[in-house]
């Protein structure tokens, strides 16, 4: 029996062992993929309070993606975006008015003196360090798991001090693109429109290839609780 499921199993290998031309196949459909994805992201961001449920679908297509269960592109996100467009938005909501109160801060420091400025400078600082830790793991973590606005602010900072190397990861992919537009504007001008085409849903696939290792880390002991029980 264990050889016969052995040369089951090599077969199934080789049943999946693609040829060049089956793989530059794949890659362009999930190209295309990609493609109507962003499409979908940028017109379902146009409100604007719209922004955090079109992040929140994007990643959750972007998840399924790499495992290969998006299924009907259009379909996935639509769902996904109605879904959690009540938890989403609230986050979103959040995220502004938290921004806006740091840029009045900022402001109030840039134009007094007084020892006033001197502490909300400190909190300034403060401030944007939680929220630079906070936001780029929000959206992601909605995306893949049911919680309250609140649960997932919080779960995102949380994972973002116990597990570095993974919001580095997601940091530094966001981050990137912007540090090369403030060192260079005319990288800015001649790639801009390419985020309402391409860019956005393909760096919210790389962050999800990245986070698919975790995902599969936190939920095995529950997977090998089930099994026991």
């Amino acid at each position: 029996m264990t050889e016969e499921k052995r040369k089951f199993e090599d077969e199934e290998e080789k049943e999946e062992v693609l040829t060049f031309p089956q793989k530059l196949l794949k890659m362009f459909q999930r190209f295309g993929d990609l493609f109507f994805l962003n499409v979908y992201f940028t017109i379902s961001c146009i409100p604007i309070i719209t922004i955090g449920a079109a992040f929140t679908a994007l990643y959750t297509v972007t998840n399924k993606m790499v495992n290969n269960e998006e299924g009907p592109i259009h379909q996935t996100y639509i769902k996904a975006f109605k879904e959690n467009f009540k938890p989403a938005t609230i986050i979103w909501l959040i995220d502004l008015a938290y921004i806006g109160m740091m840029v009045l801060e900022y402001i109030y420091c840039m134009g007094h003196t007084d020892q006033i400025s001197k502490v909300l400078f400190i909190l300034v600082g403060t401030e944007f360090f939680l929220f630079a830790f906070a936001f780029p793991l929000q959206f992601p973590l909605l995306a893949r798991y049911d919680n309250t606005a609140g649960r997932t602010i919080f779960n995102s900072l949380l994972l973002a001090f116990s597990r570095p190397g993974i919001w580095f990861r997601i940091f530094f992919i966001w981050a990137l693109p912007f540090a090369l537009y403030y060192v260079s504007i005319k990288a800015l001008i001649y790639t801009w429109y390419l985020w309402g085409l391409l860019f956005t849903a393909v760096f919210a696939y790389i962050c999800s290839t990245f986070l698919a290792g975790f995902y599969e880390e936190l939920e095995a002991p529950d997977d090998e609780d089930e099994e026991e029980a």
